[in-house]
């Protein structure tokens, strides 16, 4: 049963390559995008060759991982939702690499965007989500766990990127730097200083929601209370960055001035630069604010365990010790 399921997706996969492929090979070659119509552009996949590399190497070792703990570890607690994190977090790269997301960047400002509020928004938190630095100690052997990974956890180059203030402060950097003019239509330029400038998009997701949601144990996460402080600052950022993109008179990226010169479809380029504000304004803060209310949950719950737990506690002693002991000594006790 489980062969013909395989062969079946393996069927079916193979289909769906063959129809995409003609939209495939013809993606990237240098030239704007010819139609804008929605069910052109569905077909138009394109390759990010460094991208799927590191998407397969990254989500391979997760992988490997995955299947070393269950072998070795069976009876260890790591529920198979991380598993499920990880994988969702990684779909979304993919489709922002490969499907007509990719394509279309480089035409239009808010698709490329979207693009980005995958990578800061989704990718990073489902990874982290995925528990891959519990993965990695508890699937490593034990050579390259003390030799390796726990001094490299402990470094003071760990400690000194996931302090609260260096973090939020190298996250806000990476976004509000390359989206400079300058940066921007560089990196639009080159598909090798475009895969940098996703590379930074990514490492400084990854320290911000660190400290966020990060279910890996670490000592240096902060309070609950600090978390929703860095999360309402990640939002006045993101708002602040979103109106001065769409209250400026002109569009300030020359790549996408000159793309809407050539096409004759899409908005102008004004319009697309405040449809992308807009959109980094408005699914980006909803996350940060998702973010704030989940945080706020699981700090009431965790507040509530540990009322239940001491009134248990406290139970369990007036049941041993009776009522008596926990008003103090008895007369003529000391």
């Amino acid at each position: 049963m489980r062969r013909r399921t395989l062969a079946a997706l393996a069927a079916v996969a193979a289909s769906g390559a063959a129809a995409l492929a003609p939209g495939v090979l013809s993606a990237h070659d240098g030239r704007y995008a010819e139609s804008g119509e929605l069910l052109t552009a569905l077909g138009v996949w394109s390759i990010d060759a460094p991208g799927i590399a590191l998407v397969l190497v990254v989500g391979g070792l997760y992988g490997w991982g995955y299947y070393r703990l269950r072998r070795d570890s069976p009876n260890f607690h790591f529920p198979r939702w991380h598993l499920w994190s990880f994988g969702a977090g990684w779909v979304f790269m993919i489709l922002g690499l490969v499907s007509p997301i990719d394509t279309y960047s480089d035409d239009l400002f808010w698709v490329h965007m979207v693009q980005h509020v995958f990578i800061t928004m989704l990718v990073a938190p489902l990874m982290l989500l995925g528990a891959p630095a519990t993965l990695a100690l508890r699937a490593a052997s034990p050579r390259v766990r003390s030799t390796y990974l726990v001094p490299f956890l402990n470094s003071r180059l760990v400690q000194w990127l996931t302090y609260p203030p260096v973090a939020l402060l190298l996250f806000v950097l990476s976004v509000w730097s390359w989206h400079l003019p300058a940066a921007y239509d560089a990196a639009i330029a080159s598909e090798a200083l475009h895969f940098v400038e996703h590379g930074v998009f990514l490492f400084g997701a990854v320290l911000f929601w660190w400290l966020v949601i990060g279910v890996d144990a670490t000592r240096l996460r902060p309070h609950h209370v600090w978390r929703c402080a860095v999360l309402v600052v990640a939002i006045l950022q993101n708002i602040a960055l979103g109106l001065i993109l769409i209250n400026v008179p002109d569009a300030i990226y020359d790549t996408y001035a000159t793309a809407a010169e050539l096409r004759e479809w899409g908005p102008t380029a004004l319009i697309d630069q405040r449809i992308g504000a807009g959109i980094m304004w408005v699914p980006g803060s909803m996350m940060f604010a998702l973010a704030i209310i989940l945080t706020v949950y699981f700090w009431a719950e965790r507040e509530g365990f540990k009322d239940r737990r001491n009134d248990t506690v406290r139970n369990m002693q007036l049941r041993i010790h009776g009522e008596l002991d926990t008003l103090g000594p008895r007369p003529g006790e000391r």
